[in-house]
């Protein structure tokens, strides 16, 4: 049992559950990206505002992809967050992967 799930348990809850959602990016996304940044960036932080985001990023060196970790969403839901992504709308994320995501060590930002 992970820290979460042992913490969930001793409250009489049930633990949180995480989907990892990841993106791929175009070749350039940086010089692409500039007209769809703002929505990209508000879809995310309104999820984030609601409690079902936990956190959110691009990958570094070289920027080709992004990764985001929901909480207790399933993964329809998910999915409706992608469809409305301006990245996705725009062709910027050719491909994307939705996983369940394992926690076994969290700390008090998750």
């Amino acid at each position: 049992m992970c820290v979460s799930q042992a913490t969930a348990a001793a409250a009489g809850g049930d633990p949180p559950s995480y989907l990892l959602l990841q993106y791929t990016y175009v070749p350039d996304i940086l010089e692409k990206r500039g007209p769809y940044r703002e929505g990209h960036l508000q879809g995310a932080k309104t999820m984030a505002d609601e409690n079902k985001l936990v956190m959110a990023g691009a990958l570094a060196d070289p920027v080709d992809g992004a990764v985001f970790i929901f909480k207790n969403m399933s993964k329809e839901d998910v999915e409706e967050f992608v469809k409305q992504d301006p990245y996705v709308q725009h062709g910027l994320v050719p491909k994307y992967d939705i996983r369940p995501y394992m926690v076994v060590a969290t700390s008090s930002i998750a």
